[in-house]
């Protein structure tokens, strides 16, 4: 590992020394909002950021999928369309990553993490993706990082239809309408899935309106996702993937966004309610339902001061969870946050920011952090930054009550602390040629009192969350990219990561690697225009946390293939090219009839299929 990090280091330095001082920078100069509220050049943000561009999520189908070729981010699913997906970044779990669209966190107050394959692609324009503590600026849950999901503006006049069909019976019907102030959108996608109950029907309506005023704009948006699923849980044998355990659970989700603001180049006015409603019909236990409202009020504004800009906000969250195992709470939460880019000289720029928030359950917390980038010459930048973050405990750990009859069962704790942690990284970032950019970062992070299950009294079984948990965290993230004329690009993207349980309820897992973070992962692709060929390696993880459980690394490659014939666009895709048969999580199976339970992998699709069409009317 050493080596490899000092070959790394070294050849970043010498390569191409003879056009060092003299060649503009070309790509990489996205312009990104997430990493400071601000607008910045992503070369000159101190915080590692990814972007997704519209033209490269033409090859996914929702967020979950189109995550997986960001370095630092670890996608773990149960299977195909529908299936739970959640999102890690740098080994961290996924309640430690916040969510964001348009920049309103959309994690569940009840689950703390937000299921990345209920989020269709329709209306995407970009995804951001900051690899660093956030909560500085977001609060809680940014304690890995920050993944802002940022939709499409109305620009002109345009009406589009679309279709697609492909492998298991999936099918996608479009219809979008737009001028300079409004867009409308509407989608329907359905699969029958590969395995028995694995079918699913998702519909997505979205709107926004823009509409200019002498002090700013005036903005409203809409999201509607309504779906139904298939839970066709582990294998009943693994001789035949396509089994279930559960052939008849079912579950329903309906989700809405919405918020009305006003914004300028300075200032920023925002309120917004989201709902996330799960309803469970399982065969073991019955009806049961999730059901969550966020309602939010956020100011910020910025400001010229001296050398530099200061940047300001004030939030007010609401958080009300009803389940049939929580009950029914409200938490609130209001926070104040100030931001500082100096200019130390005309090479150096310090960011540094503050936040405290207050907690209605769980206290409050205080969290700066600080940037810095040095601009060595005119193909070389450092950068180095440092911050603390926390999660505050969701209403599920917080009131969890489930008897098992007399004293036995699981149960929340209202007492609980927010988890905490420090972390901190330094990056390198060379322009090899006018059209070639690399980054080298090494990261660190811990964790501490999280949040977990402990068996308070083994003898009547009775479990409840505590503030026991502590992890450590490093790594190196290494990115080539090189654009390809006007809209396309070539990347490679590798990602070295450890993490390590060093407390636990569990003492078998203590100084053990945390579950489902691979030590190896990269990605290479070539996107132009629409069309990309892009391959995937995870490498071996561990399925448990005492580390006797492993599932073997993978390979998938994906093809999205796109022609212009006049006034069509036509799509041909390929996933998973070569038809790799893996898995990504593991599932425990219990034989009928006895007390003996086996490891199952879940089964992901093999070889997939799909042929659309959009017509611009």
């Amino acid at each position: 590992m050493a080596r490899l990090i000092v070959g790394l280091l070294v050849s970043l330095f010498v390569c191409s020394a003879s056009f060092a001082l003299d060649v503009p920078r070309f790509y990489g100069e996205e312009v990104v909002v997430t990493a400071s509220r601000l607008p910045r050049l992503k070369t000159e943000s101190p915080w590692n950021t990814s972007v997704l561009s519209a033209a490269e999520l033409k090859s996914f189908k929702n967020i979950g999928e189109a995550l997986r070729v960001v370095a630092g981010a670890d996608v773990i699913s149960y299977g195909y369309l529908g299936s739970l997906s959640s999102v890690r970044l740098r080994g961290a779990n996924s309640s430690q990553v916040l969510v964001l669209l348009d920049g309103r966190r959309i994690n569940s107050p009840t689950l703390g993490m937000f299921d990345s394959g209920d989020l269709l692609l329709d209306n995407v324009e970009r995804i951001e993706v900051v690899r660093a503590p956030l909560s500085a600026v977001y609060g809680s849950d940014a304690i890995s990082g920050v993944i802002n999901i940022i939709t499409r503006s109305p620009k002109e006049d345009m009406k589009t239809l679309s279709a697609m069909t492909g492998s298991f019976g999936t099918q996608q019907y479009k219809a979008a309408f737009e001028n300079d102030k409004f867009l409308l959108s509407a989608s329907q996608l359905r699969s029958d899935g590969f395995r028995t109950n694995g079918d699913y029907f998702a519909s997505n309506i979205y709107g926004k309106v823009v509409y200019p005023l002498p002090i700013g704009q005036l903005f409203a948006d809409y999201d509607l996702y309504d779906a139904k699923k298939g839970i066709p849980g582990v294998p009943t044998s693994e001789a035949d993937p396509a089994s279930s355990t559960q052939p008849s659970d079912r579950q329903t989700d309906r989700n809405t966004f919405a918020s009305v603001g006003l914004k300028s180049d300075s200032y920023q006015l925002r309120g917004y309610q989201n709902t996330l409603n799960q309803g469970l019909n399982l065969a073991t236990s019955g009806v049961s339902t999730n059901e969550a409202w966020q309602t939010g009020l956020e100011w910020n504004q910025n400001f010229e001061l001296m050398a530099g800009k200061v940047l300001y906000g004030l939030e007010w969250r609401q958080d009300r969870g009803q389940t049939t195992m929580s009950g029914d709470h409200t938490i609130t939460n209001v926070a104040a946050y100030l931001q500082d880019e100096i200019e130390l000289g005309p090479q150096t720029v310090l960011t540094a920011s503050f936040r405290g928030d207050k907690h209605s359950t769980a206290g409050t917390s205080f969290n700066p952090r600080a940037g810095l980038v040095y601009q060595a010459s005119d193909d070389l930048t450092l950068r180095a930054s440092a911050g603390n973050a926390f999660r505050a405990p969701t209403l599920n750990e917080l009131y969890w009550n489930e008897s098992w009859g007399g004293v036995a069962g699981m149960f929340g704790d209202t007492n609980l602390k927010p988890e905490k942690s420090f972390s901190y990284e330094m990056g390198i970032e060379r322009q090899l040629t006018r059209n070639t950019s690399a980054k080298l970062n090494y990261f660190s992070s811990a964790v501490t009192d999280m949040i977990l299950w402990a068996n308070v009294d083994p003898v009547n079984g009775v479990y409840q969350v505590k503030n026991i948990g502590k992890t450590q965290t490093e790594g190196v993230e290494f990115e080539l990219t090189r654009s390809i004329g006007n809209d396309g690009k070539g990347f490679v993207n590798y990602t070295y990561q450890k993490t390590i349980d060093k407390e636990d309820s569990n003492p078998a897992a203590i100084d053990k690697m945390v579950p489902y973070t691979p030590t190896n992962k990269y990605s290479i692709g070539v996107i132009s225009g629409k069309t990309s060929l892009i391959a995937k390696f995870v490498g071996e993880r561990y399925a448990d946390s005492s580390n006797a459980v492993k599932l073997p690394g993978y390979t998938v490659v994906d093809l999205n293939f796109v022609k212009e014939v006049a006034a069509l666009e036509l799509n041909f895709a390929v996933n998973n090219l070569f038809d790799e048969r893996y898995s990504e999580i593991v599932g425990s199976y219990n034989i009928p009839g006895t007390f003996t339970y086996e490891n199952r992998n879940y089964p992901m699709p093999g070889r997939t299929y799909s042929l659309g069409v959009k017509w611009e009317l």
